[in-house]
């Protein structure tokens, strides 16, 4: 349950964001499809899914934001992880925060395409970064019987954000991503941060109670840690990422069973938005699915 991983996952979101940023601001291609997939999402839009959609990223509302903030930080005292509320304290701030820093100096301009325009200073998604860092959060503090179900509540929650954004026309789909990795690399320094601290706790400590430690997950049999198997996961280790797969595989089939016709008229006339979406939902099942596995080692 060492650092490792968590910095190498870190690592792999640095080069993520450099990519999604250099792709979407300097490769013309990219540059225009990025444009015409919002454009494409924004034909989504009507009164009521409007609506929804503000609503929605209202729960996002600096205030409220804050709120859901202080919440995970209480529920973490509460279960006596002060170590993992710090960590909450520190990322569920600094995550948005940094978005506000880096729009400004990351500025390019966008593509047009339709009606829609954006403004150059968008990229990461400052909402994007502050649901995914609310969703990793509230995974460092739940208990670890809690953990699959909010990563499947946690990244249909993303996901509906993301899409949100770019039905308003707030935001490119790149700056979507953007903001989807900047937060997974603030969640993996926490862990790095977590699994240090703990390495570095006597071993009497630990032995004398887990109040702690970051997970309270019930050690393993003497007879599994003798075989040299002591971090391997269990079978409910996977739930979580099974479930997202298997949930979003079913509500494609309902979609598809219910509306074929229409689903593959739009999807041949507008199969950029098909790209985006999937790429979105796909980043945030991974990033929630990765930090759910690797809390349970």
């Amino acid at each position: 349950m060492g650092a490792r991983l968590p910095l190498r996952a870190a690592g792999l979101c640095v080069i993520g964001l450099a990519a999604t940023w250099t792709l979407a601001a300097l490769v013309p291609i990219v540059h225009w499809h990025d444009a015409v997939a919002l454009n494409d999402f924004t034909q989504l839009g009507r009164p009521r899914i409007d609506r929804l959609a503000n609503g929605l990223l209202g729960l996002l509302d600096p205030l409220l934001y804050t709120l859901w903030a202080l919440l995970l930080v209480a529920i973490a005292l509460l279960r006596r992880r002060p170590r993992v509320a710090l960590a909450a304290a520190i990322v569920l701030p600094a995550a948005p925060l940094s978005t506000e820093l880096l729009k400004p100096l990351l500025a390019h301009p966008h593509a047009r395409a339709g009606y829609q325009w954006v403004g150059a200073a968008s990229w990461p998604s400052g909402h994007a970064t502050a649901a995914m860092t609310l969703v990793l959060c509230a995974l460092l503090v739940a208990p670890h019987r809690l953990r699959p179900t909010i990563a499947v509540l946690g990244s249909a929650f993303a996901v509906a954000v993301g899409f949100s954004l770019l039905i308003l026309a707030w935001h490119m789909p790149s700056d979507v991503l953007g903001g989807y990795l900047l937060a997974a690399l603030f969640g993996s320094l926490a862990l790095a941060a977590l699994r240090t601290a703990e390495a570095r706790r006597p071993a009497g400590t630990r032995r004398r109670g887990q109040a702690f430690a970051l997970s309270d997950r019930p050690l393993p049999p003497r007879s599994a840690a003798a075989r040299g198997f002591p971090n391997r996961w269990h079978g409910e280790d996977l739930l979580a990422p099974a479930i997202i797969a298997v949930a979003g595989t079913l509500m494609l089939v309902v979609v598809v069973l219910l509306r074929a016709t229409q689903v593959a008229n739009f999807a041949d006339e507008h199969h950029l938005i098909v790209l985006a979406a999937a790429s979105i939902a796909a980043l945030a099942a991974l990033i929630c699915s990765a930090l759910t596995l690797e809390l349970r080692r």
